[in-house]
């Protein structure tokens, strides 16, 4: 990640700009002016990406100071003024000794984010970081701190990765990331779930086996270590490893040398190890569940991935990157009311249940646009914990005509499992958008699709109608229906 350093006698104003400076993927240093900054400059004998020091008129010219030594020492190291005043001369004196940008405090986000995107548009770690972002859909600030830590590791491609977080969290996409940005990308990436393969089977998985080693064993077969080669092996669910294969796992890391099951010759292993694990592996280890030597050799760099429900604003994300991934040509957008409930819902299966989800819906959805009642309201009432969400198919009066029983069904459905909970403009919005998509249709069907027609014998006017439509998430009218005539 980019280092910046920020010299600012006001801590309270450089917390803020190393706040900003971080979303955008910097990591900011702060500092008083004078000596201190002086001290902290001659530290890093390679500078920083940037530096971003305070000027005042008044009192000691530390910034003209400061600003000199970095020019100085770093002639490459863009440096940026920042000033309480807005002074024409100020400016002009730390323009003509090299600052890059000129800032007045306090300083504007917009113009600060502007500048630094300017200030590093060409650092590798930067680019890297927007790489990430292009490929790992997220924009959270936790999902952005654990992009960070993955560019951190992309450029060390020996080292050993553990990967931590709930299921469904994305650690495998995370691990191909690592292994697709990082200078083994041309090489392979091999991924076992240990958890998956019988205990019985996951030695000859691991390490091959020579024929004859063992009953059905009718030829010889390379194992995921020889597979991998000099690229990447990655090992999911690692804290089910039986304990007796985590003794011969850790002697391959340890001595780079493995045999097949009931081989003789000695393969040497070249792969990089990404491992991950949904357990407490510290609390495996001090139950004597998983080898303490084994967890440290493999766990060099930790990345703890954040589960969705604290990534706020990322769900809204997810949901349209996987609706315009399945939903094709034909389905297209989430009505408002559909988004509400899944913007409230716990995601406990995280991204993978998000996404399986949406697939359900798509396939459930018999028009352009996803509703409520497309979604499995009945299990995410489950998880909620609640019994707010009426049954799919309730019981019927006897004598009540279909079109009431179909607006009770589509009420019930529609309803969120909270509802009960919000306020009453919030709540009521649910019932009034499920009266008008059964309503509507209606009125417009029995006008013959003629909508003036449709809206008259509702009692509303025509844009009335197309808004009280459009809100209720129904399919755009049709040329024809959409027609005044």
């Amino acid at each position: 990640m980019p280092k910046v350093i920020i010299v600012d006698n006001s801590t309270r104003d450089a917390e803020r700009v190393g706040k900003l400076l971080a979303r955008d993927g910097a990591e900011a240093e702060l500092c008083q002016a004078g000596a201190a900054a002086a001290q902290l400059l001659a530290s890093a004998p390679a500078g920083f990406a940037a530096v971003f020091i305070l000027w005042e008129l008044a009192g000691p010219p530390v910034g003209a100071e400061l600003l000199a030594l970095c020019r100085t020492r770093w002639p490459q190291m863009p440096v940026v003024v920042m000033s309480g005043s807005l002074d024409a001369s100020l400016a002009t004196r730390a323009f003509a000794l090299g600052a890059r940008d000129f800032l007045e405090k306090p300083v504007e986000e917009k113009r600060l984010r502007g500048c630094l995107q300017r200030l590093l548009a060409t650092h590798p770690e930067t680019q890297e970081f927007n790489d990430l972002r292009q490929q790992l859909i997220g924009e959270s600030p936790a999902w952005l701190a654990t992009l960070r830590e993955v560019v951190k590791v992309m450029a060390h491609a020996d080292a050993r990765v553990m990967l931590i977080g709930e299921s469904g969290t994305g650690k495998e996409l995370l691990a191909q990331a690592i292994h697709r940005n990082g200078a083994r990308a041309e090489q392979a990436c091999v991924a076992v779930n240990v958890g998956e393969i019988p205990a019985t089977l996951i030695e000859s998985v691991l390490f091959g086996h020579e024929r004859g080693a063992f009953t059905n064993a009718v030829s010889k077969r390379e194992g995921l270590l020889e597979e991998a080669g000099e690229g990447t092996l990655f090992l999911d669910e690692i804290g089910d490893l039986a304990v007796d294969l985590q003794g011969k796992l850790l002697r391959v890391i340890q001595e780079k040398k493995f045999r097949r099951v009931g081989g003789k010759v000695l393969l040497d292993f070249k792969a990089r190890i990404i491992a991950a694990t949904n357990r407490d592996l510290a609390a495996a280890v001090t139950q004597g569940a998983f080898r303490r030597d084994l967890y440290h050799r493999l766990a060099e760099v930790t990345i703890q991935l954040p589960p969705l429900r604290e990534r706020k604003g990322d769900v809204e994300l997810l949901l349209r990157h996987f609706l315009e991934r399945n939903g094709g040509v034909r389905v297209r957008r989430l009505s408002r009311e559909a988004l509400t409930i899944l913007r409230s819902y716990p995601f406990h299966g995280n991204v993978r249940e998000l996404e399986n989800l949406i697939k359900g819906a798509v396939i459930a959805c018999d028009g352009d646009t996803v509703l409520p009642h497309h979604l499995p309201l009945q299990s995410m009432g489950t998880f909620l914990n609640t019994a707010e969400v009426a049954p799919a198919n309730p019981p019927t009066d006897e004598g009540v005509d279909p079109e009431r029983q179909a607006l009770q069904r589509e009420v019930a459905q529609s309803l969120p499992a909270r509802w009960l909970e919000m306020s009453y403009r919030e709540a009521m919005q649910f019932y009034v958008q499920a009266f008008d998509r059964r309503y509507l249709p209606y009125k417009l069907a029995r006008a013959h699709h003629n909508i003036t027609q449709a809206a008259k014998d509702a009692g509303i006017d025509v844009k009335t109608f197309r808004k009280r439509w459009e809100d209720a998430g129904l399919s755009p009218l049709s040329a024809k229906e959409g027609s005044d005539e």
